[in-house]
């Protein structure tokens, strides 16, 4: 069998280009530049638990980059525009409703510079000024111990800023849910030995009762003049911006602003310039958005019943969101929709239905996960069961299902759902077990295994055997409990449920009993040695599908290492 390759990916378009250079974006990356030094800093400080000359070791590395011109820049211009995007969109802010997270978020930003503006200027400031050597033999000596609940808290509010951040960045993505456990760890282990880390080392060189002040008298004045002037500065710009604040707001009272209907009848009048997140917050219509207001899921997703025309066209993120989702026309995303005019909107996403969802029964609502999908088929049972009596034919099928539930179950799949003499199972549920291509494709050996049990035990009843299709392929799919209850079982919507199904059929044209798409073996790292590889159309799709299609899966095993399987 000829191995799969890699397809070349098509070149970024210019939409994706307008998304690079969206403020929220840049808000973001601004935001990881910061957290990435904030890290690398706070693990610098856990070598404090080693030896000092570690912790300066690293240190000197460090510098090597961030102190360079290059390294200068990107990180005092990544503080310069993540602080003034961050100052804009507070005083843009309409509404001050939020989510508890949302309001420790924010107010850890706005601890960070008034506890952390004494520390950069009375280190890098006046280092850059005087000759004073900012290394953690001197720093620490100065800080140690007046300075250490001031600065440990620091480091706090820095570490709890940014982790809220990142979550609401990464809890959309698909593996984040897989990982989460790991980083969790990881967010409380920084933080603990980075205080206990700095803390350590200053209470040694506490010990050691050096001969020579850290700092001189001169460097003390200095010092001391660069930090009333930061801290001098920082009020200074939470005065700018508070005083923007409250002149947006008093603008806002003379505009006119539009009326939004909402499906129970109410309708409130909304601040001109509001997103529609905003209105309802602000009027206290419940409405969902799971990531905060920033476009990274689509939650907060309505229906506009009336009033779509005056919207303006989706900016890059909600296209992109949308897009994703693929919404049909008239689905907008609240928390980027600023609308001029009056609106009549209906929330798909109930508020109270995801808190539920992220809770006890996250699946309420759908989430998206990439499985994978078998489909297996008992051929020809109409006409058998035509011959049989109506209970022969009941007792056949429950103990088709009951072998291949087994085999499925076994090697952790869940079976979805039962098609009249069909069955479709699902693997990969767990995030923790990838997307469960390989399980998949051992389950269908066995299934093929107990197939044959099944000739042996009704060979006096059914001469000519049982005979089965089966078809497996791996790709996102829509996870949710439909029906309205949790005693429904969970369900899997999307194109990748398609496409299994269609394999499963091709096995009639192929003459084969299982067809596997190369997606699938390519995540398994396997392959089928006794299989035959086809190109077939998909319907609806320009692009072709390679496919496996094998009698059996005997000579299913490991495919070599060549580069060939990703």
């Amino acid at each position: 069998m000829r191995p799969f390759r890699h397809r070349r990916r098509r070149p970024p378009s210019w939409s994706s280009l307008a998304a690079v250079l969206n403020a929220q974006n840049w808000r973001l990356g601004s935001g990881l530049v910061l957290f990435i030094f904030a890290v690398t800093h706070f693990l610098n400080h856990s070598l404090g638990l080693v030896s000092v000359p570690w912790m300066e070791a690293v240190q000197e590395v460090r510098r090597g980059f961030w102190r360079s011109w290059p390294g200068t820049m990107l990180l005092y211009g990544a503080l310069a525009v993540h602080v003034s995007l961050v100052l804009s969109k507070l005083v843009r802010r309409r509404t001050w409703r939020m989510t508890a997270w949302e309001g420790l978020q924010i107010g850890s930003g706005l601890l960070i510079p008034l506890l952390g503006a004494a520390h950069v200027a009375a280190t890098r400031g006046v280092s850059s000024l005087t000759t004073y050597d900012d290394r953690y033999r001197n720093v620490l000596r100065v800080l140690w111990p007046n300075a250490a609940v001031s600065q440990s808290l620091f480091l706090l509010v820095v570490w709890i800023h940014g982790t809220i951040g990142l979550h609401y960045w990464l809890r959309t993505k698909r593996w984040y849910e897989r990982w989460s456990p790991f980083l969790l760890v990881a967010a409380v282990l920084v933080p603990t030995l980075a205080i206990t880390g700095w803390i350590e080392a200053a209470r040694r060189l506490r010990l050691l009762e050096l001969p020579n002040p850290p700092m001189t008298d001169a460097m003390r004045v200095v010092a001391s003049r660069l930090v009333d002037l930061s801290e001098l500065l920082v009020w200074a710009v939470f005065a700018v911006a508070l005083c923007a604040a409250f002149a947006f707001r008093i603008w806002m009272v003379f505009r006119a602003g539009p009326r939004i209907t909402y499906p129970d009848g109410r309708t409130v009048r909304g601040a001109a310039g509001s997103t529609l997140l905003e209105i309802s917050r602000s009027a206290g219509v419940p409405h969902a958005a799971i990531c905060g207001g920033r476009g990274r899921c689509t939650t907060c997703r309505v229906a506009v019943l009336q009033g779509l025309d005056e919207l303006p066209p989706p900016n890059s993120v909600e296209a992109a969101a949308l897009s994703r989702i693929g919404a049909p026309p008239g689905i907008r995303l609240a928390c980027q929709i600023h609308p001029a005019g009056d609106l009549s909107v209906r929330p798909l996403v109930p508020s109270r239905e995801v808190a539920a969802a992220l809770g006890e029964d996250r699946y309420r609502w759908g989430v998206e996960r990439r499985v994978t999908v078998l489909f297996a088929d008992l051929r020809g049972f109409t006409a058998l069961a035509e011959r049989l009596y109506p209970y022969d034919a009941v007792f056949l099928l429950n103990r088709f299902f009951e072998v291949m539930s087994a085999a499925v179950e076994r090697h952790g799949g869940e079976v979805d759902k039962f098609l009249g003499d069909g069955i479709m199972a699902l693997f990969g549920l767990s995030p923790a077990l990838g997307a469960g291509s390989r399980a998949a494709l051992l389950a269908a050996r066995d299934m093929l295994d107990a197939l044959d049990g099944l000739n042996v035990e009704f060979e006096a009843t059914i001469p000519g055997g049982l005979r089965i299709g089966i078809g497996i392929h791996s790709g996102p799919v829509v996870l949710g409990r439909v029906g309205g209850s949790r005693r429904f079982g969970l369900t899997a919507l999307g194109d990748t449920v398609n496409i299994a199904s269609r394999l499963e059929a091709l096995n009639k044209d192929f003459g084969s009993a299982v067809v596997v798409s190369g997606v699938t073996l390519r995540s398994a790292r396997m392959e089928v040695g006794n299989g035959k590889v086809r190109s077939v159309p998909l319907r609806g799709r320009r692009e072709r599908l390679d496919v496996v299609a094998a009698p059996d899966l005997s000579n299913l095993a490991e495919a070599p290492n060549d580069g060939a399987h990703p």
